[in-house]
């Protein structure tokens, strides 16, 4: 008994000092998020700087929805935070580009507005500009250099949001999805609110996704009633953002839109929660919610358990443009669950023909129907399956399996 004590002591111990070596080995390396990049635009004259993420398992095979966001130096990093917890499940895997500012007050704004809120605004309304930046340069740029999707995206927050809405109204086709976060539309006596009803009216934004959060700047003994009689500086910004609701409200039927007010937060904590909400709410159609019937899988037939894959990914595919499938790797799995964990041989068989329907090019898709015959002793059929592996590339798996079943 002394004995195995001392041992376990000493496998404790060198584990622990081997922990220390570890943990002093990482001391004073740098965490690194992403990488910066630059192009000269030729519409804004100057060069701009972008910050840049791929996601964590990115295949150059695939091609991921781009994210844009404002003010890239203050929000790229909540952005990417919220990514490597909702993706891929919640939202689709994506890159991320923070686009830093050289002067935020001419590239948001899209009127000119000598002297605004006791500041020199000069240099305002270059917002149409700087959306021509956006979808003549920035985004050719990001497409040379990733696999990009069909699917664009940007968020903005304040005047970044009032930039977005400007966006949505005026160049509705640069993206697909806008997140304007508590936007200032007080800008210029609410010029883009007073122009929103004829923009709306020229065409059908139903296939754009549109997310507006609003923070509470209601004051004292204030309600949503009160403000819209109010004059007061302090109030201007969410009388402006309710009258734009209202506008959005008589065009429902041309919208997709989700208004969240924030009764909690102000201007500047409502960031973080609406940028996740608005995430969520953009990707709404993403979630593949059905999936994770295979945990309880004797609840099920076998066409319940493989019929939403088939769905959600068309549904997928038309939303994109393009096929989507499941990944391969994932579907092997979940048939290999319910075969081994589960003895369900039926349902497991219905996996591995799942992924023969995506993936009848791949050798694998055939191997693994081999595999499945050859443990059910129907021999004829596994020899089948793998002469036609063989047949598409020489699989050798296939051939080691057609050897055995034929001696």
């Amino acid at each position: 008994m002394k004995a195995y004590k001392f041992i376990m002591t000493m496998l404790v111990l060198s584990l622990c000092f081997k922990g220390i070596a570890q943990s002093k080995e990482g001391i004073g390396k740098k965490i690194i998020i992403g990488e910066i990049d630059s192009l000269y635009s030729d519409i804004l004259k100057e060069y701009r700087h972008v910050w840049m993420l791929k996601p964590n398992n990115f295949d150059a095979t695939k091609k991921y929805p781009v994210i844009y966001v404002l003010d890239g130096s203050k929000n790229f990093s909540t952005i990417v935070g919220m990514m490597k917890h909702l993706a891929p499940f919640n939202i689709p895997e994506s890159i991320i580009v923070g686009i830093t500012n050289t002067d935020r007050t001419r590239d948001f704004t899209p009127t000119n507005v000598k002297f605004q809120r006791g500041r020199n605004s000069e240099t305002s309304g270059g917002a149409n500009n700087f959306v021509k930046f956006l979808d003549n340069e920035l985004k050719p740029f990001i497409n040379s250099k990733y696999p990009t999707e069909n699917n664009n995206t940007i968020i903005g927050h304040s005047s970044g949001g009032l930039l977005v809405l400007y966006a949505f109204l005026n160049h509705e086709n640069v993206f697909d999805n806008y997140l304007a976060i508590d936007p200032s539309l007080w800008w210029d006596k609410e010029q883009l609110v007073k122009m929103a009803s004829d923009q709306i009216r020229k065409g059908n934004r139903k296939e754009k996704s549109l997310y507006i959060a609003v923070a509470n700047s209601l004051g004292k003994a204030m309600d949503t009633v009160k403000v819209r009689k109010d004059r007061s500086v302090s109030t201007e910004q969410i009388r402006a953002n309710l009258k734009f609701h209202d506008i959005l409200v008589d065009y429902d039927e041309k919208l997709n839109f989700i208004w969240e007010y924030y009764e909690n937060e102000d201007h500047g904590s409502i960031v973080v929660p609406a940028q996740y909400n608005g995430l969520r709410s953009v990707f709404s159609w993403f979630p593949f919610h059905e999936m994770w019937r295979f945990n309880i899988p004797k609840k099920y037939s076998a066409k319940q358990l493989t019929e939403p894959y088939y769905k959600h990914y068309g549904k997928l595919s038309k939303r994109l443009k393009r096929k989507v499938k499941p990944d391969w790797q994932l579907i092997n799995d979940v048939g290999s669950y319910l075969l081994e964990g589960h003895k369900l041989h039926e349902k497991a068989l219905a996996f591995f023909e799942m992924n023969l329907d995506f993936y009848p090019e791949q050798s694998k898709s055939y191997v693994t129907l081999g595999n499945y015959y050859a443990l059910q002793k129907e021999k004829a059929i596994a020899i089948e399956y793998y002469k036609k592996a063989i047949e598409i590339d020489g699989n050798l798996a296939a051939q080691a399996k057609l050897s055995k079943l034929k001696e």
